[in-house]
């Protein structure tokens, strides 16, 4: 037998435990007869589950028989790219009879004719929408882990042109928190900030303790111990399930914790670490060395007043390292976060 869990991002592994609340909350909201918004931002640490969500949202979206949907990577050309998806997607060869227009994207080229002169890609975008909107279908342009580069920046630009010229457009995108603030930020994008965004939930321990016990045929008692200690992220569920896989053992030991954390070093938490800010790795710091969650306490430790405790720990609850677990206090919601902060500090990094 394969191993059912996989340590690939964005892949959805044979054992996989849904956050059907989310992906049900966005597919209602676009299929709405008058949607409340266009535009659906997803966030999350590294290893939540957000390209798993676009992949499962693409794939629902793609097997209704009225929607376009386009996945675009964020470091092309992304107007041509559209132009070229919905060219091949919507049979839009029809459209165009007397003037000629040539594009070319990556070596596939173009050329349409037409009743107008077509002199631009945006011209050529538009008048294929206006085809696609009196056919009554849609367009869903799906963006995995954006950032604020020029190629993301153009796209929404026109995007929010085209929604003001009642296109039937929807925009998909996912971004770690801060990469998302960034864009919002931007002047020229202030619309982002009315766009409705959705953090990635941690899993349901029970969900992941049942997929435990039924995938790995081991105890209740073994699968709920199991469980706690993924905290419910996403990638731990993963990693956790795919060491214990491959060690054959049917009881959780001192080895398979190792090798869970020397997994969850190497692909995300040396990088979630070292991309924080100072001030952020102070607040990290400090929770990591003491032996009280009171967010008092960790401001006097990190030698923070508490006007910057309160910003910086603010950001790290919305980029989802941290939660809040009690009046006053607060937690690593990444399982294990604190032994790897601890093991670095051994070595002075």
């Amino acid at each position: 037998m394969n191993n059912p869990f996989t340590l690939m991002f964005g892949k959805e592994p044979k054992s996989f435990i849904s956050n059907s609340g989310q992906f049900d909350s966005i597919k209602e909201e676009f299929l709405a007869d008058s949607p409340a918004s266009t535009v659906k931002l997803i966030t999350g640490v590294r290893g939540s589950g957000k390209t798993v969500m676009l992949t499962r949202l693409h794939k629902y979206f793609s097997s209704l028989s009225d929607w376009i949907v386009v996945e675009m990577n964020p470091e092309t050309d992304m107007l041509e790219y559209l132009a070229s998806s919905i060219y091949e997607q919507a049979n839009m060869k029809f459209r165009f009879l007397k003037k000629e227009f040539n594009f070319s994207f990556q070596g596939l080229s173009i050329t349409l004719s037409g009743e107008k002169p077509v002199s631009n890609v945006v011209t050529l975008l538009e008048n294929m929408l206006e085809v696609i909107k009196k056919k009554n279908k849609k367009v869903l342009i799906c963006i995995d882990d954006i950032s604020n580069n020029q190629n993301v920046k153009t796209l929404v630009q026109q995007y929010q042109i085209f929604i003001r010229k009642d296109y039937p457009l929807f925009l998909l995108m996912t971004g770690l928190y801060e990469n998302v603030r960034s864009l919002q930020n931007e002047k020229s994008l202030t619309f982002l900030y009315r766009a409705p965004s959705t953090s990635m939930n941690s899993l349901n321990l029970i969900g992941i303790a049942d997929s435990f016990e039924e995938t790995l045929r081991v105890s209740r008692e073994e699968a709920v111990k199991m469980a706690k200690l993924t905290n419910g992220y996403a990638f731990a569920y993963q990693v956790l399930g795919y060491v214990f896989f491959e060690s054959g053992k049917t009881k959780l030991d001192n080895s398979i914790v190792k090798e869970f954390d020397s997994k969850l070093r190497e692909y995300v938490y040396e990088k979630i670490y070292y991309d924080l800010p100072n001030h952020e790795k102070k607040i990290a710091n400090a929770m990591a060395e003491l032996d009280t969650n009171k967010i008092a306490e960790i401001g006097k430790a990190a030698h923070l007043s508490t006007e910057s405790l309160s910003q910086y720990r603010s950001k790290l609850l919305k980029k989802g390292i941290i939660v809040k677990s009690g009046w006053g206090e607060v937690s690593f919601a990444l399982p294990r976060f604190k032994e790897f902060i601890l093991a670095n500090k051994e070595f002075d990094y």
